[in-house]
């Protein structure tokens, strides 16, 4: 009745193995290959994602990943919309989008990940689509490749 009691408390080598070292070394390796994700903060009403946080529809887990992700360089400031500012409404668009290797983004590929406002949505877009990057690098060649972008809609307090 006891011996199962016994047993528990003193695992075997190999229980031993593949919990303190098999699960964590596949737990990181997963992480490190599948959500590589860099901040990048250069304007303050920006948070840049850059990575697979959202990876692209088709995503390879084999695939290759850039040596270096977009880098924001300029984006116009987001227009708020004067209805949701009399309102006193504020708001965080995520959206998503390809980087050229031109450093320009190509607008039919923005996607909004996450949103309330329709407003908020346009104006978001219509920033991002001006926006100017430095491309993603793979083997010192220029790629496209996916951006996460978070555009905070806020109210000044005096």
């Amino acid at each position: 009745m006891y011996d199962h009691v016994v047993r528990a408390q003193r695992p075997s080598a190999l229980e031993w193995l593949v919990v303190n070292a098999l699960i964590p070394t596949v737990l990181m390796t997963f992480v490190l290959h599948a959500v590589r994700i860099t901040r990048v903060a250069p304007l303050s009403h920006v948070d840049c994602y850059t990575g697979f946080l959202f990876p692209p529809d088709g995503f390879k887990p084999g695939g290759p990943v850039p040596d270096v992700f977009p880098v924001l360089i300029h984006m116009p400031e987001p227009a708020y919309p004067k209805s949701l500012r009399r309102a006193g409404i504020q708001d965080r668009v995520i959206l998503r989008a390809v980087v050229n290797t031109d450093g320009s983004v190509d607008s039919s590929s923005i996607l909004v990940v996450q949103a309330t406002q329709r407003e908020f949505v346009v104006a978001a877009r219509d920033a991002l689509s001006h926006a100017r990057f430095r491309p993603a690098r793979f083997a010192r060649r220029t790629i496209a490749a996916w951006i996460t972008l978070g555009i905070d809609f806020h109210l000044e307090v005096p």
